[in-house]
């Protein structure tokens, strides 16, 4: 994974050793203070000394990002006193220690893949400063962006409003569709139907803004954020958490402010971290390649997928004890194929001592395990079963001899390519589990409430397509000559369930569809009224998506349908 961050390798290899000497006589210097009740004030100071020691070691080979966690570590280690005493004190020195072990795992892993990835350091760096209550370093800290100034924003269909309460009431419907999605990217539920939620709720605002306002560059920048981390299925970590909740409070701020509040600029620090995000989600969707070639910023030479693999490896087995282990897989595989290959050929075709066969595949599978080889050890568990039962036949079958000797030989073959890269493996156990979860908490009564949710799905979607063809042919009613009955059908399956208030949404809705789309005039304001009513539509869409396994909905979603419904006249009765 070649990096444009490069670290002078020779620079490192010179002084590592001795580095590595000074991290772990500072880390048993903080035990021994710990261990000594924070009595022995001296062993504390010399943790200090040697963490000094480290930060001007660090900054002498210019290495930034271990430059930057040492001193963090070096400004918590100050703030250690004796006689502290309690959870908060025991959970500090828990994160300290910790570091001690990250920092030297992060200097073998540069000279290990010979690149730098100061990412990877981030959340260890903003662990220590959250002990000092320091504020934290965005994801993007390490990132640099091209372009210094705000770039243009596409030309987008634009919205215009010019009564102030009917402003107003048009912001808070978007920021309640931005909110309920993202709600549910909080709780990480149903996350591509929010994050569908809140771009509709961001794409709402960007029209009523228009492309021509400073702050419509945080609405189009987060709606192409967001559609990345859905096309990526990039993970939810709470820095990006709570990115989008901080965009949430700029949506109320222009609330509270109204049409001047789209003068503002947007935040240079928001910009920062959405356009790395999409840099960071290796997305090739149009949008996000014309942002980050609009900020000019520097491809990376990783994604999120890649990056998350690396923040594992971290924690994982270092080059040395891989290496270690492998020699002793080697060692052990080579008794057990000689064991079994003399049973094959002896008469008998006995396992002498079957116990400590079996004992001994059982440590290979474990030592398997220790260094991420998931799938060989996985495959040599599933022999040990069968291995076990031959005590109790008179002669072990070829077919039974063969399948271990062909897994031997794959974990062999696996084995003798182990080098220094780093090691992992990606396992099917939990999917299987899921299904088989699923497959027992679903009751005849919940599968026939899902496939009647199912036809409900299929009939939004419909609804949804006929009002676009409704839309684009010029107003031909033809398009939509059955969408009510349809949503009469949707409604019919939410009252069978006792779901009234979906049910209420719905029977408004159908009286706006035959009373004003299939009426005989139609009102000038026509496509405004559209566009209110797909926001109704896609509330119910998100709520039948929400469905759980016991067919259990989210309510709050409806909130939307409702107030477009207001908006559209045809308010729901509370």
């Amino acid at each position: 994974m070649p990096t444009t961050d490069s670290i002078n390798i020779q620079s490192l290899g010179v002084v590592r050793n001795e580095l590595v000497s000074t991290i772990d006589s500072a880390a048993s210097d903080l035990e021994r203070f710990f261990t000594s009740e924070q009595e022995d004030g001296g062993a504390l100071q010399s943790c200090i000394d040697s963490v000094r020691q480290i930060v001007g070691t660090l900054t002498l080979i210019q290495f930034p990002e271990a430059t930057l966690l040492a001193e963090e570590l070096l400004a918590n280690a100050n703030e250690i006193s004796p006689g502290n005493q309690g959870k908060r004190f025991e959970s500090h020195m828990e994160v300290v220690s910790n570091t001690f072990f990250i920092l030297t795992r992060y200097l073998e892993y540069v000279q290990q893949v010979e690149t730098r990835t100061p990412v990877l350091l981030i959340p260890h760096i903003n662990a220590l400063r959250k002990l000092r209550r320091e504020q934290a370093y965005p994801e993007s800290h390490f990132f640099k962006l091209g372009a210094k100034s705000p770039v243009k924003v596409p030309e987008c269909e634009k919205v215009t409003i010019t009564d102030k309460k009917e402003f107003r009431f048009y912001i808070r419907r978007s920021r309640c569709m931005y909110q309920i999605g993202l709600l549910g990217l909080l709780r990480e539920k149903q996350v591509k139907n929010s994050i569908a939620m809140m771009r509709r709720g961001l794409l709402k605002l960007w029209r009523l803004a228009g492309s021509d306002k400073p702050l419509s560059n945080l609405w189009w920048i987060s709606n192409v954020a967001l559609e990345a981390i859905s096309d990526r299925n990039m993970s939810l970590l709470e820095t990006r958490k709570f990115l989008f909740m901080r965009i949430d409070r700029v949506i109320r701020q222009v609330e509270q402010g109204g049409a001047s509040a789209f003068n503002a600029e947007p935040p240079k620090a928001f910009v920062k971290e959405l356009v790395y995000l999409v840099a960071l989600s290796g997305s090739n969707l149009p949008d996000g390649r014309k942002l980050v070639q609009a900020y000019g910023s520097p491809k990376l030479p990783f994604t999120d997928e890649e990056l998350t693999r690396e923040h594992s490896a971290l924690y994982g087995p270092s080059v040395h004890t891989v290496k270690s282990l492998a020699a002793v897989l080697e060692n052990e595989i080579v008794g057990i194929k000689r064991i079994l290959e003399n049973a094959s050929q002896s008469s008998l075709r006995k396992i002498d001592d079957l116990e400590s066969f079996v004992e001994a595949l059982r440590k290979i599978a474990e030592i398997l395990s220790v260094v991420g080889l998931t799938a060989s050890s996985n495959s040599l568990r599933e022999q040990l079963p069968k291995v076990r039962e031959w005590d109790k036949v008179d002669l072990i079958s070829d077919e039974e001899m063969h399948d271990l000797a062909n897994t031997l030989l794959f974990i062999e073959s696996t084995v003798n390519s182990l080098d220094s890269q780093k090691l992992s493996s990606e396992s099917v156990e939990q999917a299987n589990s899921m299904a088989q979860r699923q497959s027992i908490a679903l009751t005849e009564l919940a599968a026939a409430k899902r496939i009647t949710l199912e036809e409900c799905e299929a009939g939004i979607s419909l609804t949804k397509r006929a009002l676009s063809s409704f839309s684009e042919s010029n107003y031909d009613v033809g398009h939509i000559s059955n969408i009510a009955k349809t949503l009469t059908s949707v409604r019919g399956a939410m009252s069978v369930m006792k779901n009234v208030r979906a049910e209420n949404v719905l029977l408004h809705s159908i009286d706006f569809v035959q009373e004003v789309l299939l009426g005989q005039d139609h009102p000038a304001s026509l496509q405004e009224l559209l566009e209110t009513f797909a926001d109704v539509v896609v509330a119910l869409e998100y709520y039948l998506n929400s469905a759980d396994y016991h067919c259990k909905m989210d309510d709050s979603v409806l909130q939307v349908g409702e107030d477009g419904l207001d908006a559209l006249g045809y308010g729901v009765d509370s």
